[in-house]
């Protein structure tokens, strides 16, 4: 069973796959945007981006910034930009199905157009603002992933991490079976089938998930508490606590606090606070002097 391993780059995506896209900044977002929309002009797919806060003078300067001549894909059709009120409330209301069969039509359209497949991309913020049918966001999401396997469609669901709450995140990583942090890409653990989602509801089908995967895989995170608490017998001249050791061994692989978050299932916040303690412990001005003494010191393996 896949675990929260990065396992893929972004040029390994491929239509059929739906993935969602947490980011904490502009610039995180930017490292995902400016790969996967290149890629597939390059690959010869017709991209769509679905805006909401983003400008398409934002987005273009994205790809020029990464030297691609972005003006012949404008001209000829193959990078198109929508808005919401063109996509996702069309009709002046959120409507799962609605939106499937306009994904289906756009795919139709991109493949009769001589292109090998759609890549098709949209900001999610548009959830947060009581628009009617919003609330069938994660309904939509498990149908998505209906849709998109059988399908000429890549779809990639941009959701800013500073902006929606936990729980929400929770229900999204839940229905998307590639999860991109940071821009860094996960084969998702936490994926759960549309038939899973739709038929329990999230939250039961949550517990239903997590239930078994306590029977298949033990204790979470085993490796590393043995790895910890290998590291706790020698001796520990900052007083870290086990779960400080813990955080710290990934903070030392390059982990950000997000991705130390979902790896450990603790909050954001969380993350950050036990990261901070590890700097103001160790005496350390960043996370990479932090890293380098730990491996140094031999507090971390």
């Amino acid at each position: 069973m896949p675990d929260t391993r990065p396992l893929r780059t972004i040029s390994d995506l491929r239509p059929g796959d739906h993935a969602c896209c947490f980011y904490e900044t502009a610039e995180k977002q930017r490292a995902v945007l400016t790969p996967f929309l290149r890629q597939g002009l390059e690959r010869g797919e017709k991209v769509i981006y679905i805006l909401d806060v983003s400008t398409v003078e934002a987005i273009v300067a994205y790809l020029r910034r990464d030297g691609l001549d972005v003006e012949p894909y404008l001209a000829r059709g193959q990078m198109v930009f929508l808005t919401r009120d063109e996509t996702y409330m069309q009709a002046g209301v959120f409507d799962p199905d609605t939106m499937i069969a306009l994904l289906q039509a756009e795919t139709d359209r991109a493949l009769a157009e001589g292109y090998s497949a759609l890549r098709i991309t949209g900001e999610m913020g548009w959830t947060l603002r009581g628009l009617p049918g919003s609330e069938r966001l994660i309904e939509y999401e498990a149908d998505l992933n209906e849709f998109s396997p059988s399908s000429k469609c890549l779809a990639l669901c941009q959701y800013d991490w500073r902006a929606f709450g936990p729980q929400l995140l929770m229900d999204v990583l839940s229905t998307h079976s590639v999860a991109l942090v940071n821009a860094i890409v996960y084969d998702n653990y936490y994926y759960m089938s549309p038939a899973t989602v739709l038929g329990h509801g999230v939250s039961a089908a949550q517990l239903r998930h997590w239930s078994k995967s306590l029977a298949e895989r033990g204790p979470p995170e085993a490796a590393v508490v043995r790895s910890v608490e290998r590291q706790m017998e020698r001796q520990n001249l900052y007083h870290l606590t086990f779960r400080e050791l813990m955080i710290l061994r990934l903070v030392a692989v390059g982990k950000s606090d997000g991705e130390t978050a979902i790896a450990l299932h603790i909050s954001l916040l969380t993350a950050h606070k036990h990261v901070a303690n590890i700097l103001r412990k160790m005496g350390a001005a960043s996370r990479t002097e932090a890293s380098t003494r730990a491996l140094r010191e031999g507090l971390v393996e």
